[in-house]
């Protein structure tokens, strides 16, 4: 399977339609929702056999990273039956969370799919990679947290080939590129990753938020809403003096030889921001409904919302410019909308499929993993009640942050502490707070780690390695993010927000 430009600048896959795969994992998410909204046991058992068919009818597919992951998962599975009392009620609680997490990221991959061929999104991300040298910094990482939050890792393969198309026109590579020209690559790519990396922290679209307040009970949806924004904010604020300072001596040398590049400002997207608005507000508007409706998390609302979003965006996408009698137009959209739709399912599902089994693996690996370690002799080790709110927060971060060091998956190891969290009795610190401090690992993780999923999308989309992206370009950022949080923890468990 080869990737082809979509229309918004993503890498699009092309391919044989996949009349097995696409149409089964479609069921795997319809079985998840039913799951979530009626509580029906049947569509349970379903969804746990359809998950488990997903890497055997895709088989062909995969790559050594998933055979890595489900071997991991067969091992912990051993294990669990060694030594646990009920290993088989394990296993299907590793496989309920498995489930939610594959149907988790296909439902997201649809809003993705409506995000390749929008003429607004296009317009949107062109505007923000071009702007010029004093807010570039700012308007990619606003840009790349908004579209982070609409269409999830689709914002890294949206924006990276309009930044290097920018940088580079249609026919450069690195090697033809001179010094300016290389820094203003690195530093929007670095603000890409950064911006997609903390909308980890509060976003309903992202996957932290999917699973971790699942996890830990007594977790304040709006408090952690609003605090993960002001973080991000907060460490927008903290990237762009570190983008600054690292290259003010840069800037002036160019400024004294007049090489500082200037550019034009482009012409405000009035028209493609305000579609865009509006899908977003039918996201969040049907999300919000379908929430109180269902009496569900964030995240059971937000998964239900998209695949109607879908479909409403892309019925919109095939409206023909210029004022148009609406039943002259009706068929041919419909029918245009409905082949579309086919192609989403045949092509653009499978093209989600190793994703989808990572997080399933994820979710299975950290459910067994945190239940056969002994959680008090844990606790009583390290004295965790005992510990400072902000170091026991600390340790949350930097764990996820060293697993991913060592090829762990950032969701595997937050699925486990959270599990973990549950079983270590009194912790020094409030459940939101915790969810808070794990999904900010994930988000350090990502930009500290090479083979978190983001930094890899990334890396596939520009041509960079991980290892630039992560340790060449943003370790001193990691580390001084690291010395922000522990900061913001000490704040959140000193008792001035209680």
């Amino acid at each position: 399977m080869k990737p082809a430009a979509g229309g918004a600048g993503l890498s699009r896959p092309v391919g044989e339609p996949n009349l097995l795969l696409g149409p089964w994992l479609l069921a795997l998410s319809g079985c998840e929702l039913l799951v979530l909204f009626a509580e029906a046991p049947l569509a349970e058992m379903a969804s746990h056999v359809l998950l488990l068919g997903v890497p055997i009818i895709g088989w062909r597919r995969l790559r050594l990273r998933e055979g890595y992951l489900l071997a991991l998962c067969g091992a912990l599975l051993a294990l669990a039956w060694i030594y646990q009392p009920q290993p088989w009620e394990l296993a299907l609680h590793g496989l309920d969370r498995a489930s939610f997490l594959a149907a988790f990221i296909l439902l997201m991959g649809l809003l993705r799919e409506g995000g390749i061929t929008s003429p607004a999104v296009l317009q949107c991300g062109t505007y923000v990679t071009q702007q010029p040298p004093q807010r570039r910094f700012l308007a990619v990482f606003l840009g790349a947290h908004f579209f982070s939050v609409l269409i999830n890792l689709g914002s890294l393969s949206l924006l990276a080939p309009i930044i290097q198309r920018g940088v580079r026109g249609d026919h450069r590579q690195r090697e033809d590129l001179d010094e300016i020209a290389l820094l203003r690559e690195r530093r929007q790519l670095t603000a890409l990753l950064r911006g997609f990396a903390w909308f980890l922290l509060w976003a309903p679209t992202a996957v932290t938020q999917a699973i971790l307040p699942t996890l830990i009970p007594g977790v304040d949806p709006a408090r952690l809403v609003v605090t993960g924004i002001c973080l991000a904010v907060l460490m927008l604020a903290v990237g762009w003096a570190e983008d600054t300072l690292r290259w003010l001596p840069l800037r002036r040398r160019l400024r004294s030889r007049g090489r500082l590049p200037q550019r034009e400002d482009l012409p405000f997207p009035h028209a493609a921001l305000l579609r865009l608005g509006a899908v977003s507000a039918l996201l969040f508007g049907l999300t919000l409904l379908f929430t109180a409706w269902g009496g569900v998390l964030l995240v059971g609302g937000v998964m239900l919302a998209a695949p109607i979003v879908l479909l409403v965006w892309v019925f919109m996408q095939q409206q023909p410019p210029g004022p148009t009698v609406a039943s002259v137009a009706l068929r041919p959209c419909a029918a245009a909308t409905l082949r579309r739709l086919a192609g989403v399912t045949a092509v653009g599902l499978p093209s989600f499929q190793r994703e989808a089994v990572s997080l399933g693996a994820a979710g299975f690996i950290g459910t067994l993993a945190a239940a056969l370690v002994p959680a008090e002799q844990v606790a009583s080790v390290l004295s965790v009640a005992e510990m400072p709110g902000w170091v026991f927060l600390s340790l949350l971060s930097l764990t996820v942050w060293f697993f991913g060091l060592v090829a762990l998956s950032p969701i595997t190891t937050a699925v486990f502490l959270g599990s973990l969290v549950t079983e270590l009795g009194a912790v020094p610190a409030d459940p939101t707070s915790v969810v808070l401090a794990i999904a900010a690992g994930t988000a350090v993780c990502t930009l500290g780690a090479p083979f978190a999923s983001g930094t890899l999308m990334l890396a596939r989309a520009s041509g960079y390695s991980g290892v630039e992206l992560t340790w060449k370009w943003n370790l001193a950022y990691t580390a001084i993010s690291m010395a922000v949080l522990a900061g913001v923890y000490a704040l959140l468990t000193s008792g001035i927000f209680m």
